[in-house]
């Protein structure tokens, strides 16, 4: 079931977003039911794959329960920060820009600085982080 989730996984996001891109114009009275499910939809996957790869790990033998629980804590409280960081900053920048060029040039803002941010908390999160995980 995992196997199968993870291979669709992008394409549904992906399809998700240029939904909420589409009913932005077409139907916006729908856009914030649409930005719910991709934000549910998104931490939701990240969730379960997190915790489905630490728990592989200790089936296979890798980690003890104990290393899997400490392993999944920081995991997920790196998903955590990166996320809340992404979509305050994310936001930020929209909102910003979106007042002053418009909605579109706003969302098209918002993910380009979320998506940095996510990335550079990321590498930095990993290295610190490194040296408490158990593997």
């Amino acid at each position: 079931m995992f196997k199968n989730l993870q291979k669709h996984a992008p394409t549904i996001s992906i399809l998700l977003l240029l939904a909420l891109i589409v009913a932005l114009f077409f139907s916006p009275p729908s856009v914030r039911m649409i930005s719910s499910i991709v934000i549910i939809f998104g931490i939701g996957t990240a969730i379960i794959f997190t915790v489905q790869n630490n728990w592989q790990e200790h089936i296979e033998g890798q980690i003890t329960l104990t290393e899997f629980l400490r392993n999944t804590f920081i995991d997920l409280l790196g998903l955590t920060l990166v996320m809340g960081l992404a979509i305050f900053f994310g936001r930020l920048a929209g909102d910003y820009v979106g007042t002053n060029l418009g909605v579109f040039m706003g969302i098209i803002a918002g993910m380009a600085v979320a998506f940095g941010v996510a990335f550079g908390f990321r590498t930095i999160w990993g290295k610190v982080a490194e040296p408490l995980m158990a593997r």
